[in-house]
């Protein structure tokens, strides 16, 4: 419970002990006595046996036991201290203020101890082994690869008087199953300090990270398999983070109106903002690099310093292929473009209150968690919309079927709106073919020039990045295993217990040791890393009780033949919620479009699950409102869920208009 301050478990064991051995043991004690005659010899030996029980918890009587009783288990493995720096304070004492020397410690975890303790999880190891082979990955090796991440957190109030960040790094398993890799508790906090502290300098800050990393990649770790011990080496594949924290770690500029802003290449400003291609000659290498370190000019070259993550074997970072959809698209690129749209077609098209309207009546499908919020009346004016990144998409995705009837099929802008749903799609998607790569050029060339040409607007720094995705995604894969989206939901492990505790005498030591210690639950409790099925309240059915029997053939033979069976209100299957009204897609038709289907109820038998759903006709793509539409028709049949094309389900939504359609969260 990370919550709950840990002065407050103090108090929960004292009473808890008092209570058993003042209440419950004498209570039990008196009333064995009083129900049975016992002899002398024998009351004797009763008060043995509960003597032996008094003091049941005083292994964990202090935190001191607590924490060296869990370190002896093995589950609980304590942050380690470094010293990187000394900082003068001033202290009040009675005599006036003080000056004192404070040490400055960063927080380190034994990402070597943790990472073998989780593939000693029942099953882990093989079933990542598994999906690797899948992949068709072969070594005679087992070496696995590691993403790392780096970020600045907000401890405290942001806007209060005492603002503060920690700096955090992670790192997570990348070649896990897709139904574990969204899963915050599969990421691992590897340091974590106060920000500041790097002014102490990179390479001090981060020496325990880069030796653990090293460590993982030079000499493995040994774990202990029901098979035998195997050793198991680790690679630093990419480094996370957005782009800010990505310039900083990699020894660049942080300022992305300086001349050399790219992380990717060293194209200067002038240029940067009408570039619509990748300029392969002026790409930064590990040569170049060194050649800009040595000139010691970040105005002529970008660079400030050698980062300190070169000094992994494996890893440099000018072959640190990595961008962030979230950070580029959703929270930069979309509100560039919509902005535009808006200023277009507010008032010619339609009225902000208009677009409020419907945005406040619209019927949102059963997929959505998020909701749209109102635009401002002085969107027009504004450089960004009031929403978050999630928000954004929505808004973006939707917006066609908010309000496509009112624009113009030729408006340039609109058109300008289009290209950039093409770019979502194809950023989104968790599965590209290779050729893929060329159709990325053309896109991000098109999208780059149309915005200049339509908006008469400069390109700015992210929309500049877009040029390198291509290149990204022919190094290193679609780009959705490199969001950062889940990283940051895993700050939430480090500002709640923050939150929780008055103290920040070492906040660093404090949200350490609480992740540890949560992180202890889950090895002692040996849950597999693969999500669990479950099931929502159930009811007893009949096939008699459906309006519609024509799924009924469909259905298995050992179905078919029950005379009752149960169907959930929802499951969660592989990590992903169903319930009915959803939109399932079950395939790809013999023309190249989706199959759809409405998910209207779940059964639940002894060998699996079955959805029923109701068949889509598809009428076509409606290239304006970049969706399909769709009609529902009376016919059902069912699908196994594990044979489903693509596990995400989907929604039906209306227009105004009161046509149905069907939008696709990415490229299939």
């Amino acid at each position: 419970m990370p919550k709950l301050p840990r002065q407050y478990v103090q108090c929960i064991v004292s009473a808890v002990s008092s209570y058993v051995n003042n209440g419950v043991l004498p209570n039990l004690k008196s009333s064995i006595i009083s129900s049975v005659q016992l002899d002398g010899s024998h009351i004797v030996e009763l008060g043995k046996v509960f003597f032996s029980y008094t003091d049941l918890f005083s292994h964990l009587s202090t935190e001191h036991r607590r924490l060296k009783y869990f370190e002896g288990s093995g589950c609980y493995i304590p942050p380690i201290s470094h010293l990187v720096g000394e900082v003068d304070v001033s202290i009040k004492t009675a005599d006036g203020p003080v000056l004192k020397t404070k040490q400055c410690f960063v927080q380190s975890i034994p990402l070597d101890k943790v990472l073998k303790k989780y593939l000693e999880i029942p099953g882990a190891l093989n079933e990542i082994l598994s999906y690797m082979n899948a992949l068709d990955v072969n070594s005679e090796y087992i070496v696995l690869p590691l993403h790392a991440y780096f970020d600045d957190v907000e401890c405290n109030n942001s806007l209060g008087s005492h603002p503060g960040k920690l700096g955090a790094v992670y790192a997570s398993i990348s070649c896990l199953p897709p139904e574990c890799q969204s899963k915050v508790e599969n990421i691992f906090l590897a340091s974590v300090f106060e920000s500041w502290m790097r002014d102490f300098g990179d390479d001090k800050v981060f020496a325990p990270t880069i030796a653990l990393l090293k460590l993982l990649e030079e000499q493995g770790i040994i774990v202990d398999t029901p098979e035998g011990p195997k050793t198991v080496y680790f690679i630093t594949g990419l480094l996370l983070g957005d782009n800010q924290g990505l310039n900083s770690v990699s020894g660049l500029v942080e300022c992305f109106t300086s001349n050399f802003c790219c992380r990717f290449c060293k194209t200067h400003k002038s240029e940067l903002v009408t570039q619509s291609t990748e300029n392969c000659n002026s790409l930064r290498t590990k040569q170049s690099y060194d050649n800009d370190i040595a000139t010691d000019d970040p105005s002529l070259t970008g660079v400030k310093k050698d980062s300190v993550f070169n000094q992994l074997p494996s890893f440099h970072v000018t072959s640190n292929y990595s961008v962030d959809v979230f950070h580029d698209l959703c929270e930069g690129v979309c509100h560039y473009v919509m902005i535009h749209l808006l200023k277009n077609c507010v008032p010619t098209y339609f009225s902000v209150s208009e677009l409020n309207h419907r945005i406040d009546m619209f019927q949102y499908g059963a997929c959505d968690s998020n909701r749209i919020p109102p635009v401002s009346n002085d969107v027009t004016s504004r450089r960004k919309l009031k929403m978050s990144g999630s928000e954004t998409l929505l808004f973006v995705k939707l917006f066609g079927v908010l309000v496509g009837d009112k624009v113009p099929i030729d408006n340039m802008y609109w058109k300008l709106y289009l290209k950039l749903l093409e770019l979502l799609d194809i950023c989104l998607s968790k599965n590209l073919s290779v050729g893929q790569y060329e159709y990325l050029k053309v896109l991000v060339k098109e999208f780059n020039e149309m915005y200049v040409q339509t908006t008469g607007d400069t390109l700015k720094a992210k929309m500049h990045l877009l040029v390198h995705y291509a290149t990204v995604f022919r190094q290193s894969g679609p780009f959705s295993g490199m969001s950062t989206k889940r990283y940051e939901s895993k700050h939430r492990s480090l500002t709640i217990p923050a939150h929780a505790t008055e103290s920040r005498r070492n906040i660093c030591l404090t949200v350490a040791i609480q992740h540890q210690l949560n992180l202890c639950h889950r090895f002692m409790s040996k849950v597999s890393i693969l999500p669990q099925t479950e099931l929502g309240p159930c009811s007893e059915l009949l096939i008699s009780d459906f309006d519609n029997e024509t799924f009924v053939n469909s259905l298995p033979d050992c179905i078919r033949t029950l005379k009752c069976f149960l169907s959930p209100e929802w499951v969660q299957l592989k990590g992903t919620e169903y319930r009915p009204a959803m939109v399932l897609l079950l395939g790809i038709s013999d023309c190249g479009g989706p199959c759809f289907g409405v998910l209207e109820a779940i059964i639940s038998h002894s060998t699996g699950l079955v959805f029923i759903h109701s068949c889509i006709d598809l009428v076509g793509f409606d290239e304006h409102v970049h969706g399909y539409e769709v009609q529902v028709t009376d016919k059902w049949s069912c699908v196994n869920p594990l044979d489903l094309y693509d596990p995400l389900p989907l929604s039906i939504y209306h227009s105004c208009k009161g046509i149905k359609y069907v939008i696709l969260r990415y490229k299939l």
